[in-house]
């Protein structure tokens, strides 16, 4: 009897498929049930996931020789402590400032006004972060790095998140909006992780240069 192997083949990716459609739709399920009964928990498990993933992409796109396991670590915890649960209350504190209001000139004020505010402020926790744990400078070299790099990075920021919170407060129901956050943030985390490397390397290569002569 002669196997039909290209049969086999054929059939082999909507096996698959098939397969994995019902463990996603568990994990999805599982993933709701944990979001109403414990939504902080989940945001926050959440948030330190998608940190992780983040640096496991900018690492993965480096040059590094070994894998920086202290630094993925921290990055997740960083979600796990700021990410999710400051996520979790500042739309909150938005639902309650604009008392659920859903039209599309209370959308755009929710915008601005996380702009102007919180976006801004999750920019400078983390250039923190970055800099004085993942790097392990000084408060003067943070100093010195916000004057300087904080104004570019802020203006990169709003090339992306405006049109994000847009599409977040008025689209995505309140429970899904950090996990929103979360998936755009993963990308700009990228580009954060990837700029403060670049900046160190550029900092260290020009101190080298400086020795020399």
């Amino acid at each position: 009897m002669r196997m039909n192997w290209g049969g086999l083949f054929k059939l082999a990716p909507p096996l698959m498929a098939q397969q994995q459609a019902p463990l996603l739709s568990l994990a999805w399920q599982r993933y709701l049930v944990n979001l109403n009964k414990h939504p902080l928990r989940t945001k926050a498990l959440t948030s330190a996931c998608v940190a992780g993933l983040s640096d496991a992409i900018a690492q993965s796109s480096s040059n590094n020789k070994g894998w920086l396991w202290r630094r993925t670590g921290a990055i997740m915890l960083y979600g796990l402590i700021w990410g999710g649960p400051g996520g979790h209350y500042w739309q909150k504190f938005m639902e309650i400032l604009f008392k659920g209001k859903a039209d599309f000139v209370t959308v755009l004020k929710k915008v601005a006004f996380d702009q102007v505010t919180y976006g801004p402020l999750c920019n400078i926790m983390f250039m923190s972060f970055a800099t004085l744990v993942l790097e392990r400078k000084s408060l003067q070299f943070l100093s010195e790095k916000v004057r300087r790099d904080y104004p570019t990075v802020q203006l990169n920021g709003w090339k992306l998140w405006p049109l994000a919170a847009l599409i977040n407060y008025g689209f995505v129901p309140v429970q899904f909006r950090v996990l929103f956050a979360n998936i755009v943030a993963l990308f700009w985390s990228i580009f954060l992780l990837q700029r403060a490397k670049k900046l160190a390397n550029s900092t260290k290569k020009q101190k080298q240069e400086q020795d020399k002569q």
